[in-house]
């Protein structure tokens, strides 16, 4: 894993005895096909890391969930029209004040346009395995239109079949796939599945979504985490990202592809905590 900064001497590291005692937020959006079951290993991660840190008493987490319209609880649920600006008003009201909002895959490209439209309740961004771009153009690193244009074909023709490839590509060349896959299957399938027409539209926003020129907007502590691995998010992309971001950090998972926060569950913890401490003292 890899950590880089344009302010390498600003420690991600915070001591338990510089943290005033608070409440604070962390809300988590998931990516597309998926619902709040993908977050359940990482949020009990979390709370037994604070309770080893002995946090709780300095800094009181509160870790809740925001599904994306058309998803898991909110399968009913969905916005005229169905595109970025329209699903990211449809979340905002959710937000809790005092939140750090983590975004992955498609979830953090909602939480980048909302930093960027300096949400009242947000004080820190960090995305998992995202960017403010995700379709391959000629001036850009992403996923290559053929592919987009595919799973948008075979959602037509069975959006359950749909779903378990994408998953499986979520997670290539991730040596113990199979069962992290079986495991997040597990989670996710607790909720109602995905309607249709959000995944049809989803892949929609994921093709012709993008907010490059928001990043220079967002003023708020971010960290972006990637998978060295990621063919969604490619590694030649992470670079690209930093320059039109500069202020922000990120961290690479050398072992990991698009969900590092399954991968690598214990280290990306860690690092979820470190950050939100880090945020609190700086705000």
């Amino acid at each position: 894993m890899t950590l880089t900064s344009n302010n390498l001497a600003k420690s991600m590291e915070i001591k338990s005895t510089e943290i005033k005692s608070t409440e604070i937020n962390v809300g988590f959006m998931h990516g597309w096909g998926m619902n709040s079951g993908a977050f359940t290993q990482l949020i009990d991660t979390l709370k037994a890391q604070l309770t080893e840190r002995s946090l709780n008493d300095k800094l009181c987490f509160n870790f809740y969930t925001i599904s994306l319209p058309g998803h898991g609880e909110k399968h009913d649920l969905m916005p005229e029209p169905f595109d970025l600006h329209s699903v990211a008003n449809a979340m905002s009201s959710e937000l809790k004040t005092n939140t750090i909002l983590v975004g992955w895959s498609l979830g953090g490209l909602v939480a980048q346009y909302l930093a960027s439209k300096h949400h009242p309740n947000l004080r820190g961004l960090m995305t998992v395995a995202s960017t403010p771009k995700f379709q391959m153009t000629d001036d850009w690193y992403g996923i290559k239109p053929d592919v987009l244009s595919m799973f948008m074909s075979q959602l037509e023709q069975n959006h359950h079949k749909t779903l378990t490839r994408f998953l499986a590509i979520q997670m290539m060349g991730v040596a113990n796939a199979k069962t992290l896959i079986k495991e997040i299957t597990s989670a996710i399938d607790i909720y109602p599945a995905p309607n249709i027409r959000a995944l049809s539209c989803g892949l929609k926003i994921l093709q012709n979504a993008d907010i490059r020129q928001n990043l220079k907007d967002i003023k708020i502590p971010t960290l972006r985490t990637y998978g060295r691995l990621d063919s969604l998010v490619p590694y030649k992309a992470i670079n690209e990202i930093h320059h039109l971001q500069p202020e922000s950090r990120h961290l690479i998972f050398k072992h990991a592809s698009h969900a590092p926060f399954l991968t690598d569950a214990a280290e990306f913890s860690k690092h979820v905590i470190d950050f939100v401490c880090d945020v609190h003292t700086l705000t």
